[in-house]
């Protein structure tokens, strides 16, 4: 009896030892499992000293598990468009993308979220993955799409005003760059998932590159969809290759350039470039918009996915920008893996830094990493935001920049003369560029609403300092209805203007 009852204990030992380092096969693929007793002590362990402090608080990051990234053979249908990869001695030379040998990345990946990281994170487009006509290690991509280009110095988007030779003709040109989105690391992510999906070795031959652009055109109705505008107005240069600026421009009419700048701050302009593949067309989607941009959003943690140490991070945008986690694909024995680290959102305001203390990158999370990214969203209804935008994009290279007008009353003054509405007319002969003949508009102030600065001029450079702007003239009307109206019109030198109790009370003498 006594020696089954040792029996048994050793069995059970062994069971559970067995339980816990036994790999799990999972649709052909041997993966490890997601965490171990180990791993989880360990991330425990991390949870104390791993930390993201801002300005006034410290916050915990959150250990997500290890995730073994579920990836799988295509099924032998899938793979007779494809030429078998073959070591060889000398590789064929490649000699362009062949549309009849596409893989389509849904057809190898068994994991929604590495799907939704690669609609969200890459560069590239992951539904179409052409392979070379001769060269059958050599892989090309597709952007997923274009959109307008912003630096650290503003938005790629220029209006640039010209002498008017003809009423309602071409006065305007605005030019746009716009460039795919990428991401340091994205390729690199792209061919860990072939090796694996295609079961290559890593010292097989194995080439990712980019489609080129030669050839391609605009879908230029597409583009002018909703606008009033002809399609032979719009141009559109494509690059060489389709890692480069794609550059747009259009022709317009100040009215139309009104037009096309409201529509970009709201849903933004759409269309297609449409790539040469051999004898195919393949159409990759571009968007003109404010909100959704290509470019840097974070200064700061590139640098630190980099290696190198930082004390703060800095929102680049114009936008307040809100941080929820970091995330990271790394390598280990060849599998891929995704590292994800929730916190407490930050809200960090257009142009503001807030102090981040990190562990190095390979520290925090891991080595081998392929792609780093934080998770973060954008408020892109911020009205304020798009304001600021507009004017800084009118003040881009034009021959006579424009500048808004603020018109504010003092709120005290709407009680004190019983005021229901203040109405500023104004008049300038530069409501519209290179414009010579006087035009007047007006601006209603309200005690809710005491604040203004829908108005804007485009004063030519040669008019020397302190040029008259405009000339404005008050209209006060009160709750019973009655209006009081200046005798006189106000020369303005300055494009503030402030309304208080001594321009009322010459209002009502």
């Amino acid at each position: 009896m006594r020696n089954i009852t040792l029996f048994l204990i050793l069995f059970c030992l062994t069971a559970s030892a067995y339980a816990e380092d036994k790999p799990l096969i999972h649709k052909n693929l041997l993966l490890k499992p997601a965490v171990s007793t180990k791993k989880k002590s360990d991330d425990d362990t991390s949870k104390k000293q791993n930390s993201i402090s801002t300005v006034k608080l410290t916050q915990p990051l959150k250990f997500k598990p290890v995730t073994a990234v579920r990836i799988k053979r295509p099924l032998p249908i899938k793979l007779e468009k494809l030429k078998p990869i073959i070591p060889a001695a000398k590789p064929a030379k490649p000699q362009g993308p062949d549309p009849t040998a596409t893989l389509d990345l849904t057809d190898v990946i068994d994991d929604p979220a590495l799907l939704n990281d690669l609609g969200a994170v890459c560069g590239w487009d992951s539904h179409l993955i052409l392979q070379d006509k001769a060269a059958a290690h050599v892989f090309y991509y597709i952007p997923r799409e274009f959109l307008l280009k912003r630096d650290p110095d503003g938005y790629r988007l220029n209006v640039q005003y010209n002498s008017r030779e003809e009423i309602d003709q071409p006065s305007v040109l605005l030019t746009a760059e716009l460039q795919a989105p990428h991401r340091v690391g994205d390729v690199n992510l792209l061919k860990s998932i072939l090796r694996e999906a295609l079961g290559l070795k890593s010292n097989d031959p194995l080439k990712i590159k980019a489609l080129p652009g030669l050839g391609a055109t605009a879908d230029l109705e597409a583009l002018t969809t909703g606008l009033t505008i002809l399609p032979e107005r719009v141009h559109l240069t494509p690059p060489a290759h389709l890692k480069q600026v794609l550059r747009l421009t259009l022709s317009l009419t100040q009215d139309e350039t009104e037009e096309v700048l409201a529509q970009i701050a709201r849903d933004g302009i759409v269309g297609n470039l449409n790539v040469n593949a051999n004898e195919a067309q393949l159409p990759i989607p571009i968007r003109i918009q404010y909100e959704t941009f290509s470019g840097p959003r974070l200064k700061g943690f590139d640098q630190w996915a980099a290696g190198k140490s930082i004390t703060a991070l800095e929102n680049t945008t114009d936008f307040p920008i809100s941080i929820e986690s970091i995330n990271a694909y790394r390598l280990k024995s060849g599998k891929l893996e995704r590292r994800s680290k929730n916190l407490k959102p930050v809200t960090i305001d257009p142009g503001s830094s807030k102090s981040f203390k990190l562990l190095p990158a390979k520290k925090l999370l891991g080595e081998n990493l392929t792609v780093t990214w934080m998770g973060l969203s954008l408020d892109g209804d911020c009205a304020d935001c798009i304001k600021n935008i507009d004017l800084h994009v009118r003040k881009g290279v034009g021959l006579a920049p424009g500048s808004r007008i603020h018109l504010e009353a003092i709120p005290s003054v709407f009680e004190e003369f019983g005021l229901y509405k203040l109405i500023v007319h104004v008049q300038s002969p530069y409501f519209t560029a290179q414009g010579t003949t006087l035009q007047q508009q007006e601006v209603v102030l309200t005690a809710d609403e005491n604040e203004n600065e829908d108005l804007m001029i485009f004063v030519p450079a040669d008019k020397g300092a302190g040029p008259l702007l405009y000339k404005y003239k008050l209209e006060a009307v009160t709750e019973t209805g009655e209006a009081h109206v200046a005798s006189g019109w106000e020369n303005a030198i300055k494009l503030t203007q402030y309304f208080g109790s001594s321009q009322m009370e010459m209002l009502f003498e």
